[in-house]
């Protein structure tokens, strides 16, 4: 298993810029990556970033929700939809299903990060960085040690959800 702690020092080196500006990452923090982690898409632009949330719900290319949330879908969010039965955990997690990320101890009541199950691996957006292939605990440590899975829905109904329930996006 790669440090975790190893991987929370790399997102945050120099602020952060390095994780999530383009030419930065490529540059300075590429190289960095242990070779576990399959990068599978670099930072995109500012103006086309997007965290975990939105890339797991599909709506990363929705021009209108990335303006709307301006690049953010927040876990209140996300755990309303929970808390409404719109999303619903699962114990037989399928490849296409949510993985969350908790850490109750240092943020207790917070997903800090959803991935979506794909065999025996996670495709995750760490923050505004890459997007990233990685064994389920190859994370950085702040996400946290307790995982859980939702099942998926379709980017339409996520869609539609978002719309609905954006004032919970906060």
């Amino acid at each position: 298993m790669i440090p975790r702690k190893y991987l929370d020092t790399i997102m945050h080196s120099d602020g952060g810029d390095n994780w999530w500006k383009p030419d930065l990452f490529q540059e300075k923090t590429l190289a960095l990556i242990p070779p576990e982690l399959e990068i599978v898409a670099v930072p995109p632009s500012a103006d086309n970033n997007y965290n975990c949330f939105l890339h797991v719900l599909g709506l990363s290319e929705d021009k209108d929700i990335l303006q709307n949330s301006k690049g953010f879908i927040y876990d209140v969010l996300f755990q309303k939809l929970i808390d409404e039965g719109l999303l619903v955990y699962t114990s037989s997690p399928q490849d296409g299903d949510y993985v969350l990320y908790r850490d109750p101890k240092n943020y207790p009541g917070v997903i800090t990060h959803i991935g979506i199950k794909d065999g025996d691996k996670v495709i995750s957006k760490w923050a505004w960085g890459p997007l990233i292939r990685h064994a389920v605990l190859d994370v950085p440590e702040s996400y946290g040690n307790e995982i859980s899975f939702v099942k998926s829905i379709s980017k339409e109904q996520a869609k539609e959800l978002y719309w609905k329930y954006k004032e919970f996006n906060i």
